[in-house]
């Protein structure tokens, strides 16, 4: 089953995490479905894939990189969802 379509700036869950997505990768790409952000405290990009279910953080050798403040989809993170 595919997902739902997804926005740049949208809020999905994955696992316990609320997070934003901030890029889209191309459709079919083995990378995964997108990028997001997470964690307000220390907003931090992890790439993300569709099981046909559920969202889930793809496996990475690392926890993600730090999203600097000025981007605007840490903005909306720290905003928190409406």
């Amino acid at each position: 089953m595919s997902h739902h379509e997804i926005h740049v700036k949208d809020w999905i869950d994955v696992g316990n995490s609320e997070c934003v997505v901030q890029r889209l990768l191309p459709p079919g790409s083995p990378s995964g479905v997108c990028i997001v952000v997470f964690n307000k405290t220390k907003p931090t990009t992890r790439i993300v894939g569709w099981d046909g279910k559920k969202w889930y953080f793809m496996p990475s050798r690392d926890y993600g990189g730090y999203a600097d403040d000025y981007d605007p989809c840490v903005r909306e993170l720290k905003r928190g969802r409406s």
